[in-house]
This record gives structure tokens, sequence and C-alpha cells, in this order.
């Protein structure tokens, strides 16, 4: 078949092209397909999906292969030949032939890919029509630590939890079961710590027009995480240039976050704020460095350092020297412009790194402290200050609009700090001789399940597009300034999946019928979204999430809610 030889052919191109640790194993005992729901492009810069990948092949006897959704030109080739399935990257071996098929999800908006590439394997969507025939379908990822349940009908394992401390206890049952029918298998597994079978337990029958309310008993599932990340650093093992960072090592020097903002998962999902040792970083770039030097390859040129709060990573100034010291230049995906370390700074302006990101989040220092992200604007300009200063020509400042209690002057507050942080930006350039550029990057605010925002509203569509109106207007004729804004419409998505039940499975396989059309598979809720979306939640609601928090962390998400709530707005509500 022409259009396989075609795949086989591009997929060769980009192992050729790929530098570091591939799979290698003679024989190998159990054979794992790792999928990623979207594109090679995508998955290939997401540090979870390469963590799990390295993981899982480090493993005795274990061998991990990958496979990711066709690019455009790939689509093409598998719309010719119906017939056509799909196969890993490394051998090209049918996904439908593995024993284990497992998924590493990060956004709930590849939902709908995750789909599309079991049709493309020739596999049965949901998990009760596969059968014995069939390989078991695993899911993981940062998605399932928050709520897994819309995924719950299309799979037969979910890992809840980090995967290091889960996948070996699961894989050894695994090969344990093996003959074993397929419904005790997943009777056993379900006793393993972090493992969730969706299927062995039904939530109740919601109440006529509930949304987001069909919830499992709480407590049954804590989330499996690691005590210490020392011993098990995710990093990319595989460097290639067809990705986001080309060609940059990430390193993750930290998990989780202590500064605890209401409408960031990232510190309640996580048990604690875990750092990797600087010399460890320092060691495992230095390896890197000698492997690529013993295969004749390019000198590493590029460490990306990825943690959600760099600034209280400890020892990150012998960290940044040593790195220096190797010969990299360091990179950042945001800095909290409250908190710069000078180390950090100076090590990015060594290695010319000409633009930044920031995330002030909110405009007015009212709606920052309901946030719990308290800092006032004179501490934001100062910080700008610094980041200039050092030699960065471009900020990126990260807002989102639709925050709880959110006002028209909070609105108005976004404008006026660009203007300002402009205005310095304008006497660095000039001092400089060359302009640079701030660049706006707007989001809408999604409730997120287990922040203490969950039980919040999300405003109308209409409303937050006249808020971005607004901006845009102001900010138009401005020069040096730049208004992006994430697609508001997936926004919206975004918050139906993470915040819905076990009956969005209904609505993802309209989504995935109608290739991806939000409001023809609405209407297969026969539910008007929106209705379902900007209601508040009470208190004592009932979650889908539930069985997944402590009964300790319900309560202290509560009364986070509570203090968020009692700030109370100056001015009525936009809109």
């Amino acid at each position: 078949m022409a259009g396989a030889w075609q795949i086989r052919e591009r997929a060769e191109r980009r192992l050729a092209a790929e530098r570091g640790d591939g799979v290698r194993k003679p024989a190998p005992r159990l054979q794992l397909a790792l999928g990623f729901p979207n594109t090679y492009f995508v998955g290939m810069s997401n540090l979870g999906f390469q963590a799990i990948h390295r993981f899982t092949n480090g493993l005795e006897g274990v061998a991990c292969e990958r496979f990711f959704l066709p690019d455009r030109e790939e689509r093409s080739l598998y719309q010719n030949q119906p017939g056509l399935k799909l196969g890993t990257l490394e051998s090209g071996r049918p996904v439908a032939d593995f024993e284990l098929v497992a998924f590493s999800v990060s956004f709930e908006n590849d939902y709908v890919h995750l789909l599309r590439l079991l049709e493309l394997a020739g596999l049965p969507l949901l998990a009760a029509q596969r059968d014995g025939r069939h390989p078991l379908v695993v899911v993981g990822g940062a998605v399932t630590f928050i709520n897994p349940e819309p995924l719950a009908d299309f799979v037969d394992l979910i890992a809840v939890g980090e995967g290091e401390p889960i996948l070996p206890a699961y894989l050894e049952r695994f090969e344990r079961d093996r003959g074993r029918p397929r419904r005790e298998h997943l009777e056993r597994a379900a006793a393993l710590p972090g493992i969730y079978v969706p299927s062995l337990i039904r939530p109740p029958e919601p109440a006529a027009g509930a949304f987001g309310q069909v919830a499992l008993p709480p407590s049954s599932l804590p989330k499996h995480t690691l005590p210490e990340l020392a011993s098990s650093v995710a990093y990319s093992s595989i460097l290639t240039s067809e990705t986001e960072f080309a060609d940059t090592l990430l390193i993750e020097v930290s998990r989780g976050c202590p500064l605890r903002c209401r409408f960031c998962t990232v510190s309640y999902t996580y048990p604690k704020f875990r750092t990797v040792p600087p010399e460890v970083v320092v060691d495992l770039v230095r390896r890197v460095q000698q492997r690529d030097r013993s295969r004749g390859l390019p000198a590493l040129r590029r460490v990306g350092l990825v943690s959600s709060d760099i600034s209280d990573v400890p020892g990150l100034g012998p960290m940044c020297r040593g790195l220096v010291e190797l010969g990299v230049e360091l990179g950042v995906s945001s800095v909290r412009i409250d908190r710069l370390p000078p180390e950090l700074l100076d090590a990015l302006s060594d290695g010319g790194v000409q633009s930044l990101a920031v995330a002030p989040e909110a405009g007015s220092e009212r709606l920052r402290e309901v946030i719990r992200k308290p800092m006032s604007t004179e501490t934001l300009l100062r910080g700008a200050d610094q980041i200039l200063e050092r030699g960065v020509q471009n900020l990126k400042l990260y807002f989102i609009l639709g925050l709880p209690t959110e006002t028209a002057d909070d609105v108005q507050a976004i404008i006026d700090l660009t203007l300002q942080l402009r205005e310095r930006a304008l006497a660095v350039w000039r001092r400089r001789g060359h302009a640079g550029k701030i660049v706006l990057s707007i989001n809408p605010f999604v409730p997120k399940p287990l922040t203490p925002f969950q039980w919040s509203r999300m405003e109308p569509l209409s409303v937050v597009e006249a808020k971005l109106r607004t901006i845009r207007r102001a900010l138009r004729t401005v020069g040096n300034v730049e208004v992006k804004e994430k697609s508001l419409r997936h926004g919206y998505l975004e918050a139906l999946l993470s915040n819905g039940d076990r009956r969005l499975s209904a609505f993802l396989l309209q989504l995935h019928r109608d290739g991806g059309r939000l409001t023809r598979a609405g209407r297969a809720l026969a539910a008007d979204l929106e209705s379902k979306l900007f209601g508040e939640r009470a208190l004592d609601q009932a979650l889908p999430w539930d069985f997944i928090v402590e009964p300790a962390e319900r309560a202290r998400l509560r009364r986070e809610y509570q203090r968020a709530m009692s700030q109370k707005p100056s001015f009525a509500p936009l809109g």
C-alpha cells in the first residue's frame, strides 16, 4: 500500500533526526504502545510524555513504542486508504497488536483526538465494546489528576497520580494475570494504589438537567505520588528539531507549587512542593553532553528549566552557575515578576535570552488579592525594569479575563498596567537603540476542579468577548504592543470537558463524529451548554472528582473559596 510506505518513510526520517535514547531491547517480556493525543510536534514537546516513555523503557523486560495523531499530510493518507491502520513510530507495528495501549493526556481539548487515535488503530471507541481480542487501554497524565470521569467510558484503566510509582506495580500485575479473563484482571488491578477501573464503579443516576453532579463516593481513590524527585528526574531524553523546543533539553526542576493561586490546579493537585537538588540537574546535563560527544553529535547548547515556581527552587544560584559553566544557554517558561532571583536573571542574560514571560494574571491589585497572587503594581513595574535592564527585549504578559469578582475597573487596569509597562520599556529601548515588544496573552477564566475556584461561575462567552474588545480598542494604536488571545471557544470547550461527569461520553462521541464542531455536539446532550457552565455551584454539591479528594483537602479548598469571596468587589461586575 502506497500510503503505508509513505507513512513509514516519514517515521524513519523522524527517527533518524532524533538524538537520545530509543528502544533497544531484544525480546522484551512486555511491549507497550504509548500514545500522545496530538501530533508528533506537540507530543515530543511534552515533558510528561517524554518522561513516561523514558521511565517505562527503563523497566526491566519492558519496551515502549510511541504513536501520535497524524499530522495534516498523514491524515490525507489515512483518508485515501480506509483500511490503513495506525502503527507505532519505532517499528510501524499496528497499535491494535499490542497487549497494552497507554495514553498520556495533558489537555482536555485532546480528548477528541484520543478517540480519533482509537479509531485509526481499528479499536472500538467504548471500553464496553472491547473484549479479549483487543488490547487494554490505560490513560494517565495531568488531566487524570483533576477529573478522570469524562474519559471513563472509553478506557479500561486510569492511573490517578504520578506514573512513576504506579506503573511498575501495574505492569507486574498485568504480566501475572496473563491468561486470566479480562474482567478478573481489572478487578485485581483495581486493588493497586492509584489504579481506577471505571467499569467497576457505576455512578448514580443524575437528577434531570444536572450537569457535573454525577459523583462517585468521596475519598475512594486518593492520588498516588512520588515522595521525592531526585531519583526520578523528568527530562526530555529524546531531542529533535521538530518540536516547539527544538533541540532543547527540558528538565523538571520542581513539581507542585507552594504559592497556591486560587485558580491554578498545580498548587492543589500535588501533595507538596518537591524540587530536584542542583547538583543532580548539573550532573544530568553533563552526562547528556558526554553521551553526545561520544556519539559524535553536535554539542548540547540549550537547557530549559521547567518549574511552576522557579524562584523558590533551593540552590537555584549554584544550579545556574553550574549550567553556565557547562556552556549551555538557559531558558524558563515564565518567571514570577515579584520574585526574581538575580542568579537566574544573570544566567538568562548571559545566554542572550530575548523574550521572557511573566504572569500578572489580573490588572488590579484588588483582583490579584482575590486570586491569591498579591503583588503591588509598583512591584510589577520594578520587576519589569530588572528584566529589561538585563537585556531582555520582549515581555510576554499573561492575563485571565472573567476571574471571579472581576469588574470593569479590573479590565481597565489591564490596559493601564500595559501602558505603564510600555513607558518603562520605551525608556530602556531608547537607551539601547532598538525597540522590543510587549505581548499580552489573554485567556478566559476556566473554573478548574480541585482548586478553590471550582465552585465559581464561568462568564458567558459574549461577556468575555466584550471585555476583550475593550482591551483591543484601547491598545490598537499603541506601538510595540500586541494583543493575542487563546481561542475563547476552545476555552469554553476546555471548561465543559474539565468540569463534566461520565455523561460527557455522549458529547465526546458526537464531537468526534462532527469533526470537533462544538455546537452540533452540544445538541447531542439536548442541553444549552452555556446554562450548564455559567451557574454557581453550591459548596455542599457533590462533584464528579470528589472521589480523588481527601476530606481535609476538600475542606481546605472550601475555606480558600470563602476567603476569596469575602473580599467584596467595590464596583458592580461588568455584564
